[in-house]
């Protein structure tokens, strides 16, 4: 297995969404800790734009960096909207950022669910907005007049279908992410999704951290969904609360989890996704997570590279 790090490193050092510059110095710092792998993306129409723009500054940054694409984001919450137009437009902007993702080879592209379209008392989560980043925000809401749950859905598998098959174009598979608060947020909700596609291109993104904030177990979770997930995202978490903690300070059974990972014979890359308040809180982290785990694949005999 391979241990990589997310573009919530970068996010969380420069803000949200990074510019190519901060890019740039998010790979510097990678390799100063010794990270070879790395999970890009493309955060709104501006940094994607931007990373269309510079992208042979960014391919000669990562060969002088020795760092691997191995998982590219795109997104765009219109992508699941209701307003037909702007989905399509989505659309659109979809297959010219997966063509821009496949210049880096990766092994998977990536997709989120968004938040359903209800009203917010407060700030919606996960929001472009350039404020400070949360993983989710136990928002308040009402429930719009004419709200229509089956329509939220179908807009979604429809939508996810359609990245799938371009995925499925450029030899890619594409993973959905299970955020909490959002449309995909439980371990069932994306089993119902996955049958829903019936695209063998669209598979899970595994994410420990937001599956135990949903109070799942996550050991259980891993094995409902062997083989329908293409990456995991790690980290720790608490259950009355979303954070993101440093492995080993929370509730997971990182033995076990790693035991059933290694009879479900997953070869992939484990994304260290890791909340922190401050640069040096996040290089902490970092390190004591990818010590801890490194300690837990060498007792269940996986050998784990970064």
């Amino acid at each position: 297995m391979k241990l990589s790090a997310t573009y919530l490193i970068t996010i969380l050092k420069y803000g949200y969404p990074p510019k190519p510059e901060d890019d740039f110095k998010s790979l510097e710092y990678l390799r100063r800790l010794g990270f070879h792998y790395l999970e890009m993306e493309g955060l709104g129409r501006e940094h994607a734009k931007n990373l269309a723009n510079n992208l042979p500054a960014y391919k000669k940054a990562l060969r002088d960096n020795d760092i691997r694409i191995h998982n590219f984001c795109i997104v765009d919450p219109d992508l699941v909207s209701l307003d037909k137009t702007k989905r399509l437009a989505a659309y659109d902007h979809f297959k010219r950022m997966a063509d821009i993702g496949a210049e880096f080879e990766p092994v998977t592209f990536h997709l989120a669910s968004y938040a359903p379209p209800v009203e917010y008392i407060g700030r919606v989560p996960y929001q472009l907005d350039g404020g400070e980043y949360s993983f989710g925000t136990a928002p308040r809401i009402r429930i719009p007049d004419g709200f229509k749950w089956q329509e939220v859905w179908e807009t979604l598998v429809e939508s996810a279908r359609f990245c799938a098959d371009y995925s499925k174009s450029l030899g890619k598979v594409i993973i959905m992410e299970p955020r909490v608060d959002e449309i995909i947020c439980s371990v069932d909700s994306m089993i119902r999704l996955l049958d829903d596609v019936g695209s063998d291109y669209l598979k899970a993104n595994f994410d420990t951290g937001h599956f135990a904030a949903q109070r799942e177990n996550v050991c259980l979770a891993l094995a409902k969904l062997e083989s329908r997930y293409a990456n995991i995202h790690i980290a720790d978490n608490i259950p009355v609360n979303t954070d993101h903690l440093t492995l080993g300070e929370g509730c997971i059974d990182w033995d076990e989890f790693f035991r059933i990972l290694k009879m479900q014979n997953y070869d992939g890359f484990l994304g260290l996704d890791l909340g922190a308040k401050d640069d040096a809180e996040l290089e902490r982290k970092l390190l004591r997570s990818r010590d801890y785990i490194a300690d837990v694949a060498k007792r269940a005999g996986v050998t784990l590279e970064w």
